[in-house]
């Protein structure tokens, strides 16, 4: 039986999967709090991260390791490059760092040397989460998301990514693709837009649309684990 574990951004999304979760079994390991236990009958290791890579990463390394997780979900906000629009549901094809330069060793720019130029999220299971999404009539788009250890509030902090098309830009799914992938896992990361880079009032929509977000974050969570086999 597949062990999902979850990874959560934000509190108000992991209070309300708490909530749902049955048997709940409390496990601190290296700072990091889990919560494992059974979700619509699929067992699940639940963990707030924390921002960063880092912490995406260390929090991805112990649900693999110490809890045998088979399959990583993480799901959050993220600012958006038009044309995607706020409220927009990002399903991630594939994932990069946008803060990450060997292009003097002959790398791409974003690839980290002796891993692929980006993170693919396996196939299959792209083709199980859209025809949930369908069967659910949720709208997506299925985007590029791209990491990095910075709240960007200006597309000229991404002069060096390629945004044709628009993709999300966040803090933490790029590392956690990456961590899942060395240890031969699969993964999926869900972003919701929050805000859009550049625009005027950007800061206050990320403000204004967060708790919202995370609380349609944990909803669409809740029925991906209902629905899958």
């Amino acid at each position: 039986m597949v062990k999902i574990g979850i990874i959560c951004a934000m509190k108000p999304e992991m209070d309300i999967l708490l909530n749902a979760t049955k048997e709940t079994k409390k496990v601190k390991l290296l700072g990091v709090t889990f919560y494992e236990g059974e979700i619509m009958n699929q067992r699940v290791v639940l963990s707030l991260c924390g921002v960063g890579k880092v912490n995406a990463a260390i929090a991805t390394t112990l649900l693999i390791s110490s809890f045998s997780c088979t399959l990583i979900l993480n799901s959050g906000i993220a600012g958006g490059i038009s044309p995607l629009k706020k409220r927009d549901s990002v399903i991630a094809s594939s994932l990069m760092y946008h803060d990450f330069d060997a292009t003097i060793f002959g790398y791409e720019y974003g690839q980290v040397p002796s891993m692929p130029k980006e993170f693919m999220v396996n196939p299959d299971l792209l083709v199980l989460v859209k025809s949930i999404f369908n069967r659910l009539k949720l709208p997506y788009v299925c985007k590029k998301v791209y990491s990095g250890d910075q709240f960007v509030s200006s597309i000229d902090k991404l002069d060096k990514v390629n945004l044709e098309g628009g993709v999300a830009i966040e803090m933490e799914g790029a590392a956690i693709a990456h961590t899942a992938i060395r240890a031969g896992v699969d993964f999926l990361v869900l972003r919701y837009i929050s805000d859009i880079i550049g625009e005027e009032n950007q800061e206050e929509d990320y403000l204004k649309f967060e708790r919202e977000m995370s609380e349609r974050s944990a909803w669409v969570t809740l029925k991906l684990l209902e629905n899958m086999e």
